[in-house]
């Protein structure tokens, strides 16, 4: 008879509506599984052979199903083959015998969640079921992403689920229709020219052009030039008239980027441009009218840089963009969205993020927003082996591993920066322990000093998934 001692739930989300069959031979045994769950779950149902198993599935949906290996007529391994066939998304753990390795490593191969050797603890099956209907829960996350992205057209290039992020949508629809100047302020990466560009499309402007400009790529001299335009012999190299930005973007939109770090000269010039709408070209003697609607961005953190009658004229509208990580529902669209891109970009099969590596995805702080959500993603599409993308697939700047010096990202801010590096250093112990284990959990947790259920919180904390442990 298994131990039947009650144990703690642990960090694992359960679902105790969810249907868990349970098949042994042994009445014993049967009788002592369904004691252990029956207090934490409402659906149990049991079968004590593999015919009737087969018969109980066919009859109502299952989550999941606990089967003992050594059984009369359709054996454990049987069932699991059909089940994985007939229904694919039904998870099973099998229950071995003392030291059956050989029947384990079977199990794994033909598609089973985990293995339990007898005798097994309660806490051990407790842990290993809550652990499979997470699993279950997080697949039917994605797949419900999946449906979700085929249909969403999103924003003009922005996607979201956030109430943040469509707050922005909603005042973004609001401000548009008017020509007021508008400040975009948000982290690097979060989208503050996709947001610019909703804004022209969405107004009386949209047919004309719209003309982004980093402010701060070009020299305060060539800057001047290339806005306001010249005149013949105004510098050297002039050789003849040249009208400026501000000018051949008339009747569209003019995205101003960088705003803060432009030139204190240039953002003279620009505050009459604005004020007149007219610009004095350089060299010339005369100004020339202009007519264009002024949208500019910077950082949030860098209103330093400009002048304060400036920044009143372009801030007469001014909205904020949140970073990635105060935002972190909308993680699971974005990355399942960018794999679809990818994988359609590169001319790959297509693919699906493993639950696993959602949750990792869901524990990063993101300091480089959806830039590096992006980035990571597409890297993790090319480098994939198949059509799952599982953690080994993505490459997440300061994740503790040999390569890195374990401090994490140092441009976040510490309380960041130090959660960000606990986590990643968990991964990279915990990897290394169970490598050195041979992938045994009970004797990964003796190695640690922690019990299984510390050592099996630490691990879902960590984003380490079964494929790592086996």
């Amino acid at each position: 008879m298994p131990n039947t001692t009650a144990v703690g739930r642990g960090d694992a989300t359960r679902d105790a509506t969810a249907t868990i069959l349970v098949v042994d031979d042994s009445p014993d045994v049967l009788a002592g599984l369904l004691a252990i769950l029956r207090p934490r779950y409402s659906n149990i149902i049991s079968a004590n052979s593999g015919k009737d198993a087969l018969k109980a599935i066919s009859q109502r949906p299952v989550d999941l199903v606990i089967t003992d290996i050594a059984m009369p007529g359709l054996d454990g391994l049987e069932l699991l083959s059909k089940i994985r066939q007939d229904f694919p998304r039904t998870l099973v753990i099998v229950v071995t015998g003392y030291g059956s390795v050989e029947s384990a490593v079977d199990a794994m191969k033909r598609g089973a969640y985990y293995y339990v050797a007898k005798p097994f603890r309660a806490d051990e099956i407790l842990i290993q079921v809550d652990h499979a209907l997470h699993r279950l829960q997080l697949e039917r996350e994605v797949e419900d992403l999946r449906r979700r992205v085929a249909g969403v057209g999103g924003f003009h290039g922005s996607i979201a689920q956030s109430k943040k992020m469509l707050d922005v949508f909603e005042f973004v629809r609001k401000i548009a229709p008017t020509d007021a100047p508008v400040m975009i302020r948000g982290e690097s990466g979060t989208g503050k020219e996709l947001i610019a560009r909703a804004i022209h499309v969405e107004s009386s402007r949209k047919n004309s052009q719209f003309l982004g400009i980093n402010t701060a790529a070009l020299p305060e001299q060539l800057l001047e030039a290339e806005l306001f335009g010249y005149r013949k012999g105004a510098f050297t190299g002039a050789s003849g008239d040249k009208e400026g930005l501000l000018t051949s973007a008339c009747g569209g939109t003019v995205f101003l980027d960088e705003i803060s770090r432009m030139p204190t000269a240039c953002q003279a010039k620009l505050l009459r441009a604005i004020e007149e709408m007219e610009v004095l070209p350089v060299g010339g003697l005369s100004t020339v009218s202009i007519d264009v609607r002024f949208i500019s961005a910077t950082n949030s953190e860098a209103l330093e840089g400009i002048r304060e009658d400036l920044y009143y004229r372009l801030g007469v509208m001014e909205i904020r963009i949140p970073p990635l990580r105060d935002r972190l529902e909308d993680v699971p669209l974005l990355a399942t969205t960018f794999v679809a891109t990818y994988a359609a970009k590169f001319n790959r099969e297509p693919k699906r993020l493993a639950p696993e590596a959602l949750e990792v995805l869901m524990d990063y702080s993101w300091p480089g927003n959806v830039r590096e959500l992006e980035n990571v993603v597409q890297r993790a599409v090319v480098v994939s082996g198949n059509d799952e993308i599982v953690p080994g697939d993505m490459n997440l700047p300061g994740r503790y591993d040999k390569e890195s010096d374990g401090f994490g990202n140092l441009s976040l801010p510490y309380a960041q920066a130090r959660d960000q590096a606990v986590v990643s250093f968990q991964r990279y112990y915990v990897k290394a322990l169970l490598a050195k284990a041979g992938g045994n959990v009970s004797k990964a947790a003796d190695i640690a000093g922690v019990t299984r259920a510390a050592l099996y919180a630490i691990m879902r904390k960590a984003g380490v998934g079964r494929e790592t442990r086996r």
